[in-house]
């Protein structure tokens, strides 16, 4: 049923309205009418009074087809003209975020995939054999959007970004088992059934190995503890984790199929062109840098000193989701002030930023207060680009008008987690310790380079209007501490009446005299209240009445009095670099016994301190499962090391993608390492089996390297190549998470940049990494052997007879 609030406002002329007992005897002369409930906040955007509605979708609704159907009524009042005079205009529509975001991400997804079979034409040069490689594409996409029908999982952004990261590495295990076959087909070019069988069969458990270990990154994100970061990567683990297990079934089975009745490439067979050139070259290299173990030793160490400077040059922030093209304006009210007066102080700002607008690239100017004491004017700027957002922010924040009634300036003075500001709890006792404390801190902490906006988030000032009754003298006159204290809040706040009936409708009504909420000491003296004796009592006989000055909040944490100052990163800083400039500064600051600071709560970054540890023990969990599986491939606890070399080398190549573009290292780049981590212990298994099947060959440990590493250069290049390119346009674009959320940008510039690098230098340095380890485990195997004998009182063994059989 429709509840509409009313208010029964009383009139009071001279003393004909008294207060008793039984409730409000009205004189003949009150006027009594009947009004609406009063407005006591107000909303003005570019000028105009405003009303928001918000509108929530069930939880079981689906967003866009809510927001659809929302713009479809719109659509019909203003076509029924019932909002004649009245501009309807949507201020957020996460729906349109959404559709927006899924629209960039299929295109983006569309323009990787024609880039990532250019890829594979350019290495097979013959279309059939391409086409069949690029046939696990859409397959794949099949299996996993039906194993998301079933399993009940949404087609959201995020598990659509799963998809479109999957597009680049689902054709690795494909190219892989193509480039095996073929291989096996220049052996035994009469029988492509069997060279198709054999050379699945060389590389199945290495794929196996390489694809289980890319679902393992994910997996305890999927199953371990929940918090708002592991629920987002599980939307993102389901679809590549499944997309690329059915990658691996197509494989191992329908790919084998098909070659087998496929001619093998003219560019396989060739001993011409530029990719066995490349190849030949390749080997020389591979088999100098074995020769010249110190020089190669010393390039990597070279390669890893180098790779520390953008380390630390890198800008990084984990949770930075401020939106460029907003700019708050909060104030910071020194009184109590009526809605009106508010108002005035308002209209000073915006007068100076619509004088400006042209200048400040501004859209439109939004404004809100209330007398609860909540402010802020919003500026939506047109641009996206961080760098003019924080320029205008600067021009703004230089002509800001200053008042008597209000500290204005640039952000939110109540901290949202969304923003981009930094704040530090003061913990203790005493409310007036800590302002003084605050006082003390403030000028220093304005002098940090990295912090501007420096305020203290003490609440609005307030003026307190406090009564306390006088028990002796309400005695006297016959009345308890409550009666009084119910007769004063009549006349200051009304009284609730019973509910008023009319058709199907409850109307609640409030009875309360005009302009009571502006009521003064002054205007109490009017009041008087009826003893039982039938005497007129004035209402301020029986009360002392004071007007205090107050704050309108107080802010408790961990069971203590907190205060809390927030301030702005200076252009150039990250929220993490102005938090340390404020930790730095409360270091040496001398607090009283019993006081402390304390960064947590309001920081959206330090939020999410408890998250990024739960993900850095997953992460870990990961790599040690990771290593466990390839252990157990390769029946070894040395070679695991050599391909783990490749993810720190992949870790290097991400922060040189991140500071050569000056992108900053957030969230989405995490995830995109995670990504990474799959991809390289992928190719690296699959290298380091192909190495190890060459020795068990009988072949000697340098030829093995430089000829396995030789014939896996092609499907190497092939597989970096297609993921590069398929996160090329992503990484190009500034496409936003559901549309207004962080970029995706970091992430693809993160695989792409840390999947060349480590690429790279594995191809490069991961044959001398592994003919070092292979020493140190002969080596660690002749001591044991001669340990041992030497328990049993024979002679140890001679390390010339293990030279010689090496």
């Amino acid at each position: 049923r429709k509840r509409t609030n009313k208010e029964l406002r009383l009139r009071k002329q001279s003393s004909n309205v008294t207060v008793n007992a039984r409730g409000i005897s009205i004189g003949d002369t009150a006027d009594v009418a009947l009004k609406p409930k009063r407005m006591d906040y107000a909303r003005i955007i570019d000028g105009r009074p405003a009303v928001a509605i918000d509108v929530y979708k069930e939880r079981t609704a689906n967003l866009v087809d809510m927001s659809r159907m929302v713009r479809g009524k719109l659509d019909e009042i203003k076509a029924s003209g019932d909002a004649r005079g009245i501009d309807v205009t949507i201020e957020d529509d996460a729906g349109q975020g959404v559709i927006s975001s899924l629209s960039s991400l299929a295109e983006a997804g569309a323009v990787g995939l024609v880039l990532s079979i250019a890829v594979l034409f350019f290495f097979l040069r013959h279309w059939p054999s391409t086409l069949m490689v690029t046939l696990a594409i859409p397959i794949c996409f099949i299996m996993t959007l039906g194993f998301m029908h079933f399993a009940g999982v949404t087609l959201n952004v995020l598990s659509m970004m799963g998809l479109l990261l999957a597009i680049g590495m689902l054709v690795d295990n494909a190219v892989v088992v193509v480039e095996s076959i073929y291989q096996e087909r220049e052996r035994h070019p009469d029988n492509p059934r069997y060279a198709s069988i054999i050379g699945t069969k060389h590389v199945a458990i290495a794929l196996t190995a390489g694809t289980l270990c890319h679902c393992i990154v994910f997996l305890p994100n999927m199953f371990g503890e929940r918090n708002m970061l592991t629920i987002y990567l599980a939307q993102i683990a389901i679809t590549i984790t499944v997309s690329l297990l059915a990658s691996w079934l197509v494989a191992v089975s329908l790919i084998p199929m098909l070659s087998a009745r496929l001619k093998t490439p003219p560019a396989v067979m060739s001993h011409r062109g530029i990719i066995p050139r490349m190849q030949a070259g390749y080997a020389r290299f591979l088999r100098w840098t074995l020769e010249h173990r110190g020089a190669s030793v010393g390039g990597i160490l070279l390669i890893i000193a180098i790779s520390i400077v953008p380390m630390v040059l890198a800008k990084k922030t984990m949770f930075d989701s401020e939106d460029p093209s907003k700019l708050d304006i909060y104030y910071q009210w020194s009184g109590a002030y009526t809605k009106e007066q508010m108002g005035e102080e308002i209209a000073k700002v915006e007068r100076y930023i619509n004088a400006n607008r042209k200048r400040f690239h501004v859209q439109q100017v939004d404004s809100r207060w209330g007398e609860q004491g909540w402010t802020h004017t919003t500026l939506k700027i047109d641009t996206k680009d961080p760098k003019v957002s924080a320029k205008i922010e600067d021009d703004v924040r230089k002509g800001l008008p200053k008042s008597a009634r209000a500290k204005i300036g640039i952000g939110q003075q109540q901290q949202d987690t969304n923003q981009k500001g930094v704040s530090v709890n003061l913990l203790g006792d005493s409310s007036q310790t800590l302002k003084d404390l605050a006082v003390d801190l403030m000028p220093i902490l304005a002098k940090q380079p990295e912090l501007r906006d420096v305020r203290v988030d003490s609440g609005d000032q307030n003026s307190e209007l406090t009564i306390s009754v006088d028990r002796v003298r309400a005695a006297s006159y016959g009345f308890s501490s409550s009666d009084v204290a119910k007769y004063v809040g009549m006349a200051l706040r009304g009284s609730n009446l019973r509910e008023f009936q009319r058709d199907q409708k409850q109307i609640p009504v409030t009875v309360r005299f005009a302009g009571a909420e502006q009521a003064r000491i002054e205007d109490l003296q009017g009041y008087m209240v009826q003893a039982a004796d039938g005497r007129q009592v004035p209402l301020m006989a029986m009360v002392n009445a004071r007007v205090t000055p107050s704050a309108n909040q107080v802010q408790r944490m961990d069971r203590q009095t907190s205060l809390k100052i927030q301030a702005n990163p200076a252009p150039g800083s990250t929220g993490e670099q102005a938090q340390a400039a404020i930790e730095r500064v409360l270091k040496t600051a001398s607090l009283p016994p019993g006081y402390s600071y304390t960064f947590k709560g309001g920081n959206p970054f330090q939020n999410g301190d408890e998250s990024m540890r739960q993900m850095m023990f997953n992460l870990l969990i990961a790599v040690i499962m990771i290593y466990i599986v390839m252990a157990a491939v390769f029946e070894s606890l040395l070679f695991p090391a050599a391909i783990m070399s490749g993810v720190v080398f992949s870790i290097f190549g991400v922060f040189w993608a991140m500071f050569l573009t000056g992108t900053t290292f957030n969230i989405m780049a995490f995830i995109g390492i995670l990504v990474l981590m799959g991809v390289v212990v992928n190719n690296g298994i699959v290298m380091i089996e192909h190495i190890n099947n060459r020795r068990r060959a009988g072949m000697s440990r340098t030829d093995a390297l430089v000829e396995g590493s030789r014939e896996r250069l092609r499907p190497i290049l092939m597989t970096m190549g297609t993921a590069i390119l398929a996160m090329l346009p992503i990484a190009l674009s500034n496409t936003q998470l559901a549309g207004d959320g962080p970029p995706y940008n970091p992430m693809a510039r993160a695989i792409a940049g840390g999947l060349a690098f480590s690429t790279l230098v594995s191809l490069l340095f991961l044959p001398t990494i592994y003919a070092i380890l292979d020493d140190w485990r002969a080596a660690t195997a002749n001591t044991w052997r001669r340990a041992r004998q030497w328990r049993r009182g024979g002679a140890p063994a001679a390390s010339a007879g293990v030279a010689a059989s090496e």
